[in-house]
């Protein structure tokens, strides 16, 4: 028999900007209990609704870390995976998204100069690099696990996709940063990398 993974999607805000409609909502992780923030959008080249969480996962697999290994980090930063572990770590109905997802997302709100700014989270960067959310994405600075250290939380936000890059052992991320010294010209902006597949990263899941 088949186990049945109840998902609770439930749509309690819309609004509108700038013609884009977007809604809220929450999704609970039968696995565990946890209930995460959900937003969703109209893909206008498909007609269709994406639907992204709009929080870190914090789901626990193998080959999954808490920041500088402390469980108090997770509640608000989810868990850093690597890339084996984050292809395997969403819920049913769900999946990590992939790189033209990311795309998509970026291009949606603004592109890669200016969608940093607008898909990161209202507090916890650097040196008041926090962006404005209204994106409704909440993206946080919960940093990078690689050569066994972790590094520059509350400066950099780094997510996996799915999508192999194309050069041995690396797949695509994309990050942003809390936007560096003097007039904080990367403040705004989002970045697409190859990065090794050791490495480990948060993740986001797209709904089916």
């Amino acid at each position: 028999m088949i186990k049945q993974h109840t998902i609770t999607l439930l749509v309690v805000l819309f609004f509108t900007q700038v013609g884009i409609a977007q809604s809220t909502g929450t999704f609970t992780d039968s696995r565990d209990g946890q209930t995460y923030k959900t937003f969703s959008f109209k893909n206008a080249s498909t007609d269709t609704t994406v639907t992204w969480m709009a929080q870190n996962l914090n789901y626990k697999v193998q080959e999954s870390y808490a920041y500088d290994d402390k469980e108090s980090n997770r509640k608000e930063l989810g868990l850093l995976y690597t890339w084996e572990a984050a292809k395997k770590a969403c819920p049913s109905g769900w999946h990590l998204a992939t790189d033209r997802e990311w795309s998509m997302l970026v291009t949606k709100f603004g592109g890669m100069d200016k969608a940093g700014e607008v898909l990161k989270s209202v507090s916890g960067w650097a040196e008041d690099g926090n962006g404005t959310n209204s994106s409704g994405f909440n993206g946080h600075p919960a940093g990078i696990r690689r050569n066994n250290l972790y590094e520059v939380m509350s400066v950099m936000g780094f997510w996996w996709t799915s999508t192999p890059s194309g050069q041995e052992g690396k797949a695509w991320g994309w990050n942003f940063s809390y936007g560096g010294p003097g007039e904080k010209p990367l403040k705004t902006k989002a970045f697409r990398f190859p990065a090794s597949v050791s490495y480990a990263e948060s993740v986001r899941c797209v709904r089916d």
